[in-house]
């Protein structure tokens, strides 16, 4: 089957056009096409000037820094030598220009993601695009910044900037676009026009029908399952300081918070990938700093922030990322070494209840959508009753029907008694799935509200610092 098939698509000068579809619709791929980053069998595309791409998963060279990135194939030559410094200045001109703003010597690697998309979209601006495509620019972002991208897309269309917007968030497109193509299997399936249409609209059109509705809340007896004091991890505005804060059995704690502001320390310190200085415990038995697979044993499992990065090996078939870290469980060994056929059955049973669409259990992971691939990794995290799960941006990148399912069986493993830690940059998805919020700023616990107090106004001010005395800059 063609992962396209016969797609007409227009996008007009100055427009902003969002392409919407369910994980494995074809929409990367037609990009990828339009981009010149892969060859068509069959049709034309025709470009009045540079069509540039921005990758929902980063195309940047890690080791490299933010100035190399962005000139990266297009130098700037002072004779025969690479001129750095109108290289800073060109990433400097081209971040006050579009409000994107970056450290021309920061070193890839060391950046949080909502930072090094903002390179990503620079690098693809220097080269001054006719039509910006842009694969989920938001799936990363906080609220502050979706904002501030949206007003960098829109001066870019101002100025007759052609741009094509492939997105989950339907609310987003209904608040930004013009005009929105649907895409399913492959096949163009509805063209709308933004004004004349809705979210619930855009969202059946996708899935071909209904969405599945939510797992119900089931009311639990929640005792402490996990609980931290005083953690401290990391380094500068990225590290998180002396917080504490306990996950009952049967509750999602989430935190809430701006991207870059601590949580990637916390949940690194969590995962023992980082050191720490403070205590942690489990089931009220101390949990001793570093080595994550004794946190799996132990019964903490985790959803990666950055699923490709963290979470899978790509090469590998879905059936060895299923089991990645629990090869040494008895349930899956057999003489030593790993039990095959047992390995088939739990890839067989996580496939059929997240609906992974693979074209086999032997298909390396790398050829399944992004969308699929997190169910995997959600899957994985889930399947073995973890008394502790970290999920961290659990719903990235994924469409409205694969978000719904992950969602429930969250709550699902809530009301089954797991102790679940959200981090989310969704704030939508923080307060719908949380019995408890923590809002965190500048790597410091600022507020605490139960369920039935959630007040998003004051959580919306504390994730931008408003009202706070004592926090450190």
């Amino acid at each position: 089957m063609r992962a396209v098939q016969g797609v007409d698509l227009d996008v007009f000068p100055g427009e902003i056009h969002a392409l919407c579809g369910e994980n494995g619709a074809g929409k990367t791929t037609l990009a990828s096409i339009a981009a010149g980053k892969l060859k068509a069998s069959g049709g034309t595309v025709i470009a009045r000037g540079v069509v540039g791409l921005v990758h929902q998963h980063f195309e940047l060279v890690d080791r490299l820094r933010v100035w190399e990135n962005v000139v990266l194939g297009h130098e700037p030559q002072r004779g025969a030598t690479l001129d750095r410094e109108a290289a800073r200045e060109r990433v400097n001109r081209l971040s006050k220009e579009y409000g994107l703003a970056v450290d021309p010597d920061a070193v890839i690697e060391t950046l949080p993601v909502g930072i090094a998309q903002r390179v990503e979209l620079l690098r693809e601006l220097a080269r001054d695009p006719a039509v910006l495509i842009l694969d989920e620019p938001t799936a990363v972002l906080a609220p502050v910044e979706i904002d501030a991208l949206f007003a960098t897309v829109r001066a870019l269309a101002a100025r007759g900037t052609a741009v094509l917007i492939i997105t989950h968030k339907l609310q987003e497109v209904v608040s930004h676009t013009s005009r929105i193509t649907v895409m399913r299997a492959g096949k163009v399936v509805a063209r709308l026009a933004t004004a004349d249409t809705n979210v619930d609209a855009i969202a059946r059109a996708m899935v071909g029908g209904e969405l599945p509705e939510l797992a119900a809340r089931r009311e639990t007896i929640p005792a402490p399952v996990f609980s931290m004091h005083e953690i401290s991890a990391g380094e500068s505005s990225l590290a998180v300081r002396s917080a504490a804060l306990e996950v009952r059995g049967g509750e999602i704690v989430g935190i809430a918070g701006v991207e870059g502001n601590g949580q990637s320390a916390l949940a690194d310190a969590i995962a023992g990938v980082l050191p720490y200085t403070g205590s942690m415990e489990l089931d009220g038995t101390p949990i001793p700093p570093g080595n994550p697979g004794a946190r799996i044993a132990q019964g903490i499992r985790a959803i990666p922030q950055d699923r490709r990065r963290e979470a899978l090996v790509l090469p590998w078939s879905v059936i060895d990322n299923i089991t990645l870290g629990d090869q040494r469980r008895p349930s899956l060994r057999k003489g030593g070494t790993l039990d095959r056929p047992a390995a088939r059955e739990l890839a067989r049973t996580i496939v059929e209840r997240f609906d992974v669409r693979t074209p086999s259990l032997n298909a390396s992971v790398s050829a399944l959508s992004g969308g699929n691939q997190q169910k995997v990794v959600v899957g994985r995290a889930l399947a073995h009753n973890p008394r502790l799960l970290l999920a961290y941006q659990p719903t990235r990148g994924i469409d409205v029907g694969a978000a719904a399912l992950v969602q429930s069986r969250l709550i699902e493993a809530r009301n089954a008694g797991v102790a679940v830690l959200l981090i989310s940059f969704e704030l939508d998805e923080v307060l719908a799935l949380s019995d408890r919020v923590i809002v965190m700023y500048r790597g410091a616990i600022v507020g605490t509200f139960e369920r039935d107090a959630i007040d998003r106004a004051r959580i919306g001010a504390l994730m931008a610092g408003a009202g706070l005395a004592g926090v450190a800059s």
